[in-house]
């Protein structure tokens, strides 16, 4: 659908004062996210006020897009965070004028004052219950705690215990209550306060816009973030979605919405969006996703069919990244499968996992995992290969599926084995891997650990267990380990895999830096198979070497897949 000038009642240029005096009420629509700005817009924006005040020019706000609704009633499509705070900042005006009342400083003028202020800019009182009625409603998390304590200047009780959203709008009320105590106020001369609210009220200016339905005011919206406007693809989605459904269904979508957000998060989203898509449509650029969503998405039953879907998936998707997710309970496989792909830091089979997970057999859908797993270990961590190489493979697997041309765990490792580094080729490479434990700690555990248990009948858990990731050649050497590691070349071997072995916690503080003998005879009392077993009589560059060819051996045979 193009834009016609049908579609608008006008754009104009207002000033906040000219757009929020009157009889004109605003609402922010229940699919709106909440009252999001913190200390840093709140900090820009004072700033920017302050200096064009200063300069005496007038300050752009940028656009507000409304929906007229009813006579004089609107919804705000984009501008609520920006007309909320300003909104604030003139409570805090009236706050400071209050002070004045209760100190009983020109009490008869100050209290015209507040009243031409909160008539003005906040709203009117109820002739039933004396509370203001505000002339912006916000959304129903926010509406309650904005109307109730802040616009009727009532302390909130337990503020801890409230949402996020909403110590936000009551921490921006104290913020610039703060600043204009400092800075507007402090000589407590009242003058300088009206021309502070009457420089918001004239000199901040708006390009208003006001459309007659939702998918008018949606399409100048996608239209205003075309040209900057820094929206991400979970508003352009949610806001598009919202426009191309009845009103009566707007509070189902946004309840489909919301289970949805709650399981990958908002910020999460615009990830998880991409590879829902490519679950079902094939790879797809994140640039392109939302001009793509939108051409296939165009009328309210394929809206509420993707919403469908993508809630129903979310959960999986979520749990994917974490592995003691109630989903995974009891399954110890899945947890050390999910646990590792954390680690290395993959994401690029969630698609296929989903898939997976949603039409294989279970013991396929855990193979599946493992050979994801161990494609990631050879083929990222160990071999250091191109991430990007990874996601059109995985694709095509993913794909095989809906085809229902791969039906188990060696069907799929049939279609990723150009992914799999040959046994020779991953041996080499890690014959020669180091990792800085400074950074990769972690990484550096999990496979010391692995080769620890492949080795002894213990399962030693690399996150949860108490032994030191020991250093042979240790991190700050003395002077008496130059003979065998001259200064300019030990740091390339001090984080050697070969270099590395575990040790009691006691046993470790005891050898300290101390030289290889000492060490040496401390490792034979070591309860780790990989330390007990160590056999060196001395430690220089050859045996660290052969010891990490050692160990390349035991890799070879732990990340290994039975299909290769």
């Amino acid at each position: 659908m193009a834009l016609s000038a049908e579609n608008f009642l006008n754009a104009e240029t207002d000033t906040f004062g000219g757009i929020i005096k009157g009889d004109n009420k605003f609402k922010v629509p229940l699919y709106q996210r909440d009252y999001s700005w913190n200390k840093t817009h709140w900090n820009d924006l004072w700033l920017d006020i302050e200096t064009n005040r200063k300069n005496d020019s007038k300050h752009y706000m940028g656009s507000v897009v409304l929906v007229s609704k009813n006579k004089k009633q609107y919804d705000i499509i984009d501008g609520q965070q920006r007309l909320t705070t300003l909104t604030i900042l003139v409570l805090a005006v009236v706050d400071a004028l209050k002070n004045l009342v209760k100190r009983e400083i020109d009490v008869d003028n100050n209290e015209k004052r507040i009243e031409l202020l909160i008539t003005d800019f906040i709203g009117k009182k109820s002739l039933s219950s004396l509370n203001y009625e505000n002339k912006i409603e916000l959304n129903e998390s926010n509406n309650p705690f904005f109307s109730t304590y802040l616009t009727n200047f009532r302390k909130p009780i337990n503020i801890k215990s409230t949402i996020k959203s909403n110590k936000l709008l009551f921490d921006c009320f104290n913020y610039y209550k703060e600043l204009i105590k400092e800075e507007i106020f402090k000589d407590e001369d009242v003058s300088s306060l009206i021309s502070f609210v009457e420089y918001i009220s004239d000199s901040l200016l708006f390009i208003q816009i006001t459309a007659t339905d939702d998918l008018s005011a949606y399409l100048i919206f996608e239209t205003l973030n075309d040209r900057g406007l820094d929206l991400s693809v979970t508003d352009l989605l949610k806001n598009y979605l919202f426009s191309i459904v009845d009103d009566s269904d707007k509070s189902h979508v946004k309840n489909i919405w919301d289970v949805t957000i709650n399981h990958v998060s908002y910020s999460g989203f615009p990830k998880f969006l991409r590879h829902y898509w490519m679950m079902q449509n094939g790879l797809i650029q994140e640039k392109e996703l939302f001009k793509t969503v939108k051409r296939h998405i165009n009328t309210p039953k394929t809206a509420f069919n993707l919403l469908n879907s993508m809630s129903e998936v979310s959960e999986v998707y979520a749990a994917l990244s974490e592995s003691n997710h109630q989903l995974w309970e009891g399954d110890e496989k899945v947890k050390k499968h999910i646990r590792e792909l954390s680690l290395f830091n993959v994401t690029q089979c969630y698609p296929l996992l989903i898939n997976s997970y949603l039409y294989l057999e279970h013991d396929d859908w855990v193979a599946t995992l493992r050979i994801c797993s161990v494609i990631s270990f050879r083929y990222m961590v160990v071999s250091g290969l191109n991430p990007n190489a990874l996601e059109s493979k995985y694709n095509d697997a993913c794909k095989a599926i809906n085809a229902g041309t791969a039906k188990s765990a060696r069907d799929i490792f049939l279609i990723l084995q150009p992914l799999y580094v040959s046994d020779e080729d991953f041996e080499r490479n890690f014959e020669s891997k180091s990792i800085r434990t400074k950074r990769s700690a972690k990484l550096a555990r999990y496979i010391v650990y692995s080769i620890e248990n492949h080795l002894s009948e213990h399962v030693f858990d690399f996150e949860f267990d108490n032994g030191s990731l020991e250093h042979v050649l240790p991190e700050n050497p003395s002077a008496e380990w130059n003979d065998n590691f001259p200064k300019d070349i030990e740091e390339s071997f001090i984080y050697r895999l070969g270099n590395f072995t575990l040790l009691e916690p006691d046993k470790n503080r005891v050898i300290g830096n101390k030289n290889f003998e000492n060490k040496s005879d401390v490792y034979k009392t070591s309860r780790y198979e990989l330390t007990k077993r160590f056999g060196f009589q001395k430690w220089n560059q050859d045996n660290i070497k052969a010891r990490q060819k050692y160990l390349a051996k035991q890799a070879k045979a732990i990340w290994h897949l039975p299909y290769a």
